[in-house]
């Protein structure tokens, strides 16, 4: 070969080279691989905690949640799930002493901040909304201040927002919300917002209705029937979550075995035996 076509020949092979080295060094190449990397720990996260939800299993899909965000820091789902399991930790812990509180305190707090991430890249997030107000309810609950009027007023508000935007999250997530606000807070302050014991218990039947195997709502409403003072008619939908295959619906077995171990909780509390004795 001609020394000068050689040297062109050699030319157009080391631009050729150059420019795939510079294309895969390029912003635009970088932030695909971080994105492929925090969809697959995302992906790693979401199997656990579909298998489990142990404190333990929470933990470690928390860090990979975390390790997925710092690599791509624009998924909303991501910070959901954040703002999610940090509230799910911190609802498991002892809330007896001072130190305790203030262990849960951190949790909530790092929960409304995700849960913030969510809502500024999506302003119509709706679960980045639903999980920050639960995560500021219980951080209000730490701080002494759950009961307040204008903090009421703030929950309700904002889980009629969640209503409006999606009435089915996570299976009626919103009138359980308002279950569990309903019995943390004083009866007075419950009925300016137009919330009436059977207006709660109608709701969550309307959830067991609609979803029949998904635990969390037979619990939220034995919690209100225990509320009442009615302990014999919380074992009803207690009865049903204790006899029943939590793999009734697979794609929530983890929340329903979690709801189990609630429910045995319950059980004990009301009967003072194991379940199934009353």
């Amino acid at each position: 070969m001609p020394r000068g076509k050689f040297a062109g020949v050699m030319g157009a092979a080391l631009a050729g080279l150059l420019l795939v080295a510079l294309s895969i060094n390029s912003p635009r190449a970088q932030n695909q691989d971080a994105g492929s990397q925090a969809g697959k720990l995302y992906g790693q996260a979401m199997a656990m905690l579909k298998d489990s939800l142990d404190n333990k299993t929470i933990t470690q899909a928390l860090a990979l949640l975390e390790k997925a965000a710092e690599l791509d820091p624009d998924s909303e789902e991501t910070w959901t799930q954040i703002a999610w399991r940090h509230w799910m930790l911190g609802d498991d812990m002892p809330k007896s002493s001072g130190d305790e509180k203030q262990a849960r305190l951190k949790l909530f707090e790092k929960g409304m901040a995700a849960a913030e991430k969510a809502m500024a890249l999506n302003p119509r997030s709706v679960g980045g909304l639903y999980w920050y107000t639960v995560n500021m309810a219980a951080a209000g609950e730490m701080r002494g201040i759950l009961s307040s009027l204008s903090m009421a007023g703030t929950l309700f508000g904002n889980m009629s927002r969640v209503d409006r935007r999606d009435p089915y999250y996570l299976y009626g997530a919103t009138r359980r919300f308002g279950s569990e606000v309903f019995v943390r807070v004083p009866a007075f302050l419950t009925a300016q917002f137009g919330f009436k014991p059977e207006y709660i218990e109608e709701d969550l039947q309307m959830n067991i209705e609609k979803w029949p195997n998904y635990f969390d709502n037979y619990v939220f409403l034995a919690r209100v029937y225990l509320w009442e003072k009615n302990g014999q008619t919380a074992l009803e939908p207690l009865d049903y979550v204790l006899s029943h295959d939590p793999a009734s619906m697979p794609e929530e077995r983890a929340e329903n075995l979690r709801q189990q171990g609630t429910a045995r909780l319950l059980w004990k509390e009301i009967t003072g035996k194991e379940y199934p004795a009353r």
